[in-house]
C-alpha cells in the first residue's frame, strides 16, 4: 500500500513538472522525420530496441512510446518525461536503459 502511494505520489510530481515545462499550447513545428543516415535529429529507440522514431525542429510532443531502450539528443537540447523522471539532455548526449527498467517516453520537448 505504501509503495503505490510513493508511485501515485511521484507521478503525480512529474505531471506537475511537465505542466511547468511544457508550454500552455503545443507549439506545431515538432515533427516526427525518417531517421535515414542522420545523426543531428532525436532519436528514440522503443519497444525494447525493436523500434525507433526520430525527431526534428523546436516544439514539445506527446509520444507516449513505451518500453523505451534508448535516446540520442543530435543536435538538440532538450527535456524528456522518460517513466516517472523529467530529464534534461545537452546536444550530442545519450541515455540507454542498461537497467532494463522498461520506461515509457511521454513526451518530448525540443528546444
Amino acid at each position: 500500500m505504501k509503495r503505490s502511494t510513493q508511485r501515485l505520489s511521484l507521478a503525480a510530481a512529474a505531471a506537475a513538472a511537465m505542466t511547468l515545462l511544457l508550454p500552455a499550447s503545443p507549439a506545431a513545428a515538432i515533427n516526427q522525420t525518417d531517421c535515414g543516415d542522420r545523426t543531428d535529429f532525436v532519436k528514440v529507440w522503443y519497444n525494447g530496441g525493436a523500434n525507433t522514431k526520430c525527431f526534428a525542429n523546436a516544439g514539445t510532443i506527446l509520444t507516449g512510446l513505451a518500453d523505451v531502450e534508448r535516446i540520442t539528443s543530435g543536435n538538440n537540447r532538450i527535456h524528456v518525461w522518460l517513466g516517472n523522471e523529467i530529464r534534461v539532455m545537452e546536444k550530442w548526449s545519450s541515455i540507454r536503459d542498461i537497467e532494463n527498467l522498461n520506461s515509457p517516453l511521454y513526451a518530448l520537448q525540443i528546444h
